[in-house]
């Protein structure tokens, strides 16, 4: 039977959504406007393995042809800083200057940046700088869109090729022929279950994929005008009601912080150097929770201020800690996790798309903020230290809490610096460096006993951030290669065992062993998650 996956972290309808939102009723007279239609993409930048704007990672196609049969799907309503111009130029070179003034976004040359770098079309960009640009509408217009053909089985979907003069030279036809995994599905389907039973059947039917939705950022919930006192408090805890009582669907986590302010809880430095000429994320970054962000994340998790389940808050939305900042978790943990876990309520802890920091503590982290620079690695030179990734303290409450960490695909977070960018650790290496870098950290925890330690290899699986806008790892540019990685990851796995020093890997006494770790790895590990906390 082929191998399944499942991706913690991805968004398999964001290349269609942002590409057809503006001109819905177009698409819909041409019946392309749905989920599975595949907006034609850039082969050549596909083949190289580059940045992914160009060419879809994860489209609903590929991820059916791929195998993918557990699919975490995030919801993300663009946030508004990476369609405007910087508010100030922080930089006194006059290269910066001239390129931070010239693409303001009241200019054309920000909108071509745009449309050309993040293949956004130019009615998506304008709508996005405008003033009737809001993130709660904007999550409600993505959740319908996502919703709208699950459970449906599409006799074959739609490929939309932009541009006419590729219309003019591409023959449709021949290519879809030609690319077929990469652009036609026939009698496929996926559905986004209402209950836990819902699920269950889902799960155990290989011809279907299990949508599960998440969010990405609690400014979707347009916490951004909480700061302009142009929304209350209280009008964002009743969004979140809406979503728990009025979605037909529940949503399984949040990722609390973004790449910029939300007023509720600090984010993680994220941007790369060369990024700031263009984007500032300053405001609130590195910082931690808000007192509005204090009373939010417990109602999220349906808890009162004394850590009480409540039942009139609703259901639990688990809280994925990927991009708040290392003080913002100290503060999650300290506050909520380890006094609810001493009370017997486990809150699961995770951390959806991220690479290894070789960093022991988060205080470690908020001492070493300012160490955070392109290249800046941990004293082994292997993983990328920003706080944006997991520490050795992250991965302990990972363990205790039975979370689950998904391991993104993007090369930067894994480590790639510049230098190495065309090296052969740019592969399966990069990926089995960060895999066995936290295995080995919690089998070296001293916090963990003897009995938890081994469960860290039931705390991972895949997080890829596909069609996150990421720069993948050469070998594995979207979802249909997969079972390439799998087969590779055997491989290594298979050598590194052999070394009768690597106490994380003595449980493996056969290549079936191995393989059957590979299989949790890919597919399981996520499968028995989700099981074991959907909240309906």
């Amino acid at each position: 039977m082929a191998r399944k996956f499942s991706d913690l972290h991805c968004h398999n309808h964001m290349r269609a959504h942002f590409h057809m939102q503006e001109k819905r009723e177009a698409y819909e007279k041409k019946d392309e406007f749905s989920p599975w239609t595949v907006i034609s993409s850039n082969r050549a930048g596909y083949v190289k393995g580059k940045m992914g704007a160009s060419y879809s990672q994860c489209d609903l196609v590929k991820a059916w042809n791929g195998n993918v049969r557990l699919t975490f799907n995030s919801l993300y309503p663009l946030e508004r800083q990476f369609v405007l111009g910087l508010d100030k130029i922080n930089s006194s070179d006059l290269l910066n200057i001239a390129i931070g003034i010239s693409t303001h976004d009241k200019l054309p040359l920000r909108d071509l940046i745009q449309t050309f770098y993040m293949r956004i079309p130019l009615e998506t960009v304008n709508y996005v700088q405008s003033k009737n640009y809001d993130y709660w509408e904007s999550l409600n217009r993505e959740f319908e869109f996502v919703l709208m053909d699950s459970g449906k089985t599409i006799e074959s979907n739609k490929i939309h090729t932009s541009g006419i003069l590729r219309r003019i030279f591409e023959n449709e036809k021949k290519r879809r022929t030609k690319f077929k995994k990469e652009l036609w599905a026939e009698n496929a389907r996926y559905l986004i279950p209402e209950s836990s039973k819902e699920l269950s059947e889902s799960l155990q039917n290989d011809d279907e994929i299990t949508m599960i939705l998440t969010i990405e950022g609690s400014h979707a919930l347009g916490t951004d005008l909480l700061e302009k006192d142009r929304i209350s408090i209280d009008e964002i805890s009743k969004r979140i009601q809406i979503i728990k009582n009025e979605w037909k669907v529940p949503v399984f986590f949040m990722t609390f912080s973004h790449h910029f302010n939300n007023n509720l809880c600090g984010h993680a430095h994220s941007i790369p150097d060369k990024g700031k000429i263009l984007l500032n994320q300053v405001h609130n970054m590195n910082e931690g929770f808000t007192d509005f962000g204090k009373r939010i994340v417990l109602e999220l998790l349906g808890l009162n201020e004394n850590l009480e389940k409540n039942p009139k808050l609703g259901y639990r939305i688990l809280i994925d800690v990927k991009h708040m900042s290392a003080c913002g978790r100290q503060e999650y943990y300290e506050h909520i996790i380890k006094p609810c876990l001493a009370k017997g309520d486990k809150i699961p802890v995770i951390a959806s798309h991220c690479g290894f920091s070789g960093i022991e503590t988060l205080q470690d982290h908020i001492e070493n903020f300012h160490l955070e620079k392109d290249g800046y690695a941990d004293p082994s030179k292997k993983f990328n230290a920003w706080n944006i990734n997991v520490c050795e303290e992250d991965i302990e409450m990972i363990v205790k809490t039975g979370g689950l960490f998904g391991l993104s695909f993007d090369q930067r977070i894994l480590g790639i610096t510049k230098k190495d960018k065309k090296s052969k650790r740019n592969g399966i290496e990069l990926l089995w460096d960060n895999i066995e870098g936290i295995a080995k950290s919690a089998y070296a925890n001293p916090n963990l006993s003897e009995a938890e330690k081994p469960k860290i290899w039931k705390c991972m699986t895949l997080g890829t951030d596909f069609e996150g806008l990421i720069d993948p790892i050469d070998h594995y540019p979207t979802a249909l290669e997969f079972q390439l990685f799998s087969n590779n990851l055997i491989f290594v796995i298979e050598q590194a065992r052999k070394n009768s020093e690597a106490k994380h890997l003595a449980h493996l006494k056969s290549r079936e062993d191995t393989e059957a770790l590979v299989d949790d790895f890919c597919y399981y590990n996520a499968e028995a998650f989700v099981r074991a906390n959907y909240p309906r």
